[in-house]
């Protein structure tokens, strides 16, 4: 099954967008699969099903060896003994079989065809589909059927051949569930006519359905998919694929941005590929071309085995007899104790293996597949001759899966038949189109692969060794060399993706940032444990192996694009960042990844980026180079990546398409320089991957005669022109600083003048002011006038006023007295002040009359007079120093 990636909030972290959750709905497939005989025996259900074919290489292959055993019995009849036969003789008898097997291989007197392969042809019955409309869903509906199957079906008919089916297709009942269903009773129902009448114009028939059931889509499946109908050579002619329409997200419009489209289209190519033949189910049918035969006798046969998970289990093996030229996807399962030691069984040769098991250094179990074409496409991915094949996922994401039905995350991360689809490089790799080809019905055209980024050309080490080393026991793992570039031992890491598109943060599952879920609650195994705390590490599938997986600061993948014009953000002009089709992300000493534009030079075999102009040149891995930007005001470190890595095409294009050896070491005749090459098995082959098969675009170029530096001025180069050049000779960055520098004389100016004009006054608040002033100077004018009405004139005495203890302003006790014995007005609030509760004191009169008396024994002595009341009122005083 697989995961579909919408937009918005709600999508999941990418470790957990395919697999987790569907476990079961691959469980009720497999489950239901063995209700059908054909899949327990490998018999077709129906002897007399058969679709007709102009000339099949098997049927070919067949009719010669049935001349020839129809030779030998003649012989024998006749009485004809010949043990020993000429030279001569012999190569003429050759030379007939092959003529009669030119004459059967013409059409209609046509010359004879060497390839009679074509573009496989795949037809969609989408009736299910439609039946599932209930008013909301329609614009859901629509981008199935006019987005996602058309995109699939263009790949698919691109990449894979098959020998065309010779008029219509039909459809045996015999291994339909019910003898009705296509791969399960929720799914769709063949239509009678497919049956009786058959598809014209069809290779492969998928039944499109959108069941919501809960047996098949669970919280993110985007779709789940099963091969339903075989012909004669047990080539899938028929599958069923149903989507869960709540998992597609679109906007109000039924439109979803680029990269949630081809998301949901490598979801759709990926589960085709189950249907195809990549799965666990399917590789004990496959045929061998060379020889036109099953690769497993028949019936299938029952034994015993230890599966990657550690369980034995009881599967389909053959017979411990079985010839050296009809061989069991099986029969090769002798373990070796290293991951790079090759056996098979006693008398079988490792050409006629297909699948094998093996235990790897970490004692980890896992199975390779071991085909011819497969085991050449990874050598050549990893450089590593000695490698077996290609591996299987050791953490299957099928319950009860013996093998595992995709490649192994750890090996093959960004490859779209991994378990897990990355973010952001979901790559067909020409491994997946060698298993296929490998199967015996298909011809792949390895020039729609593209070669994975992922381990390219480092070597043996990064596929048997640990990718952190000295970690678990209390401390942190450290990247060895053969891991730069594609792991990481941090979670605060922020680098590149695999294909260096996007900037990413670095996958540590245990940590604040995810939690442990989608390893369940389990800890790694003690080979996997990577970190001081056992319970960090990377995602369970890459083998615990921490990678730049994840995005951050709240952002979506897409927003981290390097190609998308659009991601531009005003921060990134310190960077002098750049965004556009030919843009790579580059590890820098800025703390993340930074996007800039670059270019594969094929030529120079090199890599040159473009910062702020000036293109610099990467002349090795992991080279460093400091760069300036933002027209020289700022700067950063730039670290060159794997050339092998970020222009993987220019190392034996398509892995040399499984028809030769990629010598990573070969020296150029002409240069010297080494440059790998393609050393194919047949000199003369002109195939694709054998021959100059580089396609020239926008992110390579030949040579680099068309890279120039735009060259930009200093910063500060256009402000001291304005001072020296002439205006005619400015440059558009000096007149936007002579207009800044106008801006700042003008704003100087206003600011001298403004220092120099009269302050405007509020009319309002100078007429209040006007008023107090008056109402002042009448409260004077008539304090004065009752002042004089009085008996007798004294010379005011100064007044001490203190504040009493909620703060109202008060008489001293000697202005009180003065005041009441010169007869002057006391207000009764002014002589209520001098009430305390701390001392009882005088009332007013009596105060005042002390006063006079002390104040005329004392004979005009003013001292004595204020010492007296000091003396004899130190309780007012007091109060009046408290208040």
């Amino acid at each position: 099954g697989g995961n579909g990636g919408g937009s918005g909030e709600t999508r999941r972290h990418p470790i957990r967008r395919i697999y987790h959750d569907n476990l079961p709905a691959r469980r009720e497939l497999h489950e239901g699969l063995k209700s059908i005989p054909y899949w327990e025996t490998g018999l077709l259900g129906d002897p007399a099903h058969r679709l007709e074919y102009d000339n099949h290489p098997y049927d070919v292959m067949r009719r010669a060896r049935e001349r020839k055993e129809a030779e030998g019995q003649r012989r024998k009849r006749g009485g004809v003994e010949e043990n020993v036969r000429e030279d001569g003789a012999e190569d003429e008898e050759d030379d007939r079989d092959l003529q009669e097997d030119d004459r059967d291989l013409q059409e209609d007197g046509a010359p004879p065809s060497p390839d009679p392969f074509r573009p496989i042809r795949i037809h969609f019955h989408t009736e299910s589909l439609d039946e599932e409309y209930d008013g909301t869903n329609q614009m859901k509906i629509d981008f199935v059927k006019n987005v996602i199957l058309p995109g699939m079906a263009d790949f698919w008919s691109s990449a894979l051949s098959v020998v065309p089916v010779s008029g219509n297709l039909f459809v045996s009942t015999a291994e339909l569930q019910g003898r009705a269903y296509c791969g399960d009773t929720e799914f769709s129902r063949v239509p009678v006519e497919h049956i009786s009448t058959g598809v014209p114009d069809a290779d492969l028939v998928l039944y499109v359905s959108a069941a919501p059931s809960s047996r098949f889509c669970g919280p993110s499946t985007l779709a789940v998919a099963v091969a339903c109908n075989f012909d004669q050579f047990d080539r899938p002619t028929a599958g069923s694929i149903n989507f869960c329409l709540d998992q597609i997200e679109l906007d109000d419009r039924g439109r979803a941005s680029d990269s949630v489209m081809q998301d949901n289209i490598d979801v759709a190519v990926h589960e085709a590929a189950h249907v195809l033949g990549m799965s666990s189910n399917s590789y004990r049918f496959f045929w061998d071309p060379d020889n036109g035969r099953e690769r497993t006798v028949r019936p299938f046969t029952y034994r015993g085995v230890i599966c990657v998970d550690g369980v034995e289990r009881n599967l389909i093996l053959p017979d411990d007899n079985t010839s050296e030229s009809l061989v069991d996807s099986f029969a090769c399962l002798s373990l070796a104790r290293t991951a790079l030691t090759l056996s098979c069984a006693l008398t079988l040769t490792i050409e006629n293996c297909a699948v094998k098991f093996f235990i790897a250094t970490s004692g980890q179990r896992y199975a390779s597949i071991v085909t011819p074409t497969v085991a050449t496409v990874a050598r050549n991915q990893f450089n590593c001759p000695e490698l077996n094949g290609a591996q299987l996922e050791n953490q299957p994401t099928g319950e009860n899966s013996c093998t595992g039905d995709h490649w192994d995350e750890r090996m093959y991360y960004p490859e779209a038949l991994s378990g897990v689809i990355s973010p952001t490089t979901v790559v067909l790799s020409p491994l997946t189109l060698a298993l296929l080809e490998d199967s015996g019905w298909y011809r792949a055209n390895y020039t729609r692969a593209n070669v994975s980024p992922w381990g390219h050309g480092v070597g043996c080490d990064f596929v048997s060794q640990p990718c952190l080393v000295g970690g678990g026991n209390g401390r942190d793992g450290s990247l060895p060399s053969y891991s730069r570039g594609f792991f990481c031992n941090k979670a605060s890491s922020r680098g590149c993706s695999p294909a260096y598109t996007h900037k990413m943060a670095c996958t540590v599952i245990g940590e604040s940032t995810i939690d442990f879920q989608v390893r369940g609650t389990y800890l790694p195994d003690k080979q996997f444990q990577y970190f001081a705390d056992a319970a960090v590490g990377g995602p369970r599938e890459a083998d615990y192996c921490p990678v730049y997986g994840s995005v951050y600061s709240g952002m979506k993948p897409e927003e981290l694009d390097c190609r998308i014009p659009s991601n531009d953000d005003a921060i990134d002009v310190i960077y002098s960042e750049e965004y556009g089709d030919n843009s790579m992300c580059f590890e820098t000493t800025s703390g993340e990844g930074r996007c800039y534009n670059a270019r594969c030079i094929y030529d120079d075999f090199n890599l040159q980026l473009r910062v702020d102009g000036k293109w610099y040149t990467c002349e090795e891995d992991f080279q460093t180079i400091e760069v300036s930007t933002l027209s020289g005001a700022f700067g950063t470190t730039v670290t060159c990546p794997r050339l092998s890595s970020v222009c993987p095409d220019m190392f034996c294009p398509v892995n040399c398409a499984g028809r030769g050896v990629c010598n990573f070491e070969a020296v150029d005749n002409v240069t010297g320089d080494v440059r790998p090459r393609c050393e194919c098995f047949d000199p003369e082959d002109t195939s694709a991957g054998c021959s100059d098969t580089f396609v020239l675009d926008g992110k390579y170029l030949r040579d680099g005669t068309s890279l120039t530096d735009q060259i930009k001025d200093n910063f500060f180069e256009p402000l001291v022109a304005v001072f020296v050049d002439h205006p005619d000779t400015w440059t558009t960055a000096s007149w936007a600083w002579a207009a800044a520098l106008f801006v700042v004389f003008i704003m100087m100016v206003l600011c001298i003048c403004s220092s120099f004009w009269p302050e405007k006054r509020d009319k309002r608040a100078e007429a209040a002011r006007r008023r107090r002033r008056k109402k002042k100077l009448q409260q004077q004018a008539a304090s004065k006038s009752k002042s004089s009405s009085g008996k007798r004139t004294a010379a005011p005495k100064k007044k001490i006023q203190t504040v009493d203890s909620r703060g109202s302003r008060a008489l001293s006790p000697e202005s009180y007295a003065h005041a009441v014995s010169s007869g002057g007005y006391v207000s009764p609030d002014a002589a209520e002040k001098y009430q305390t509760t701390k001392t009882r004191a005088l009332s007013p009169e009596p105060y005042a009359r002390q006063a006079v008396s002390c104040s005329s024994s004392a004979a005009g002595s003013r001292g004595v007079s204020s010492a007296g009341v000091h003396s004899r009122m130190g309780s007012y005083s007091k109060v009046g120093e408290e208040v």
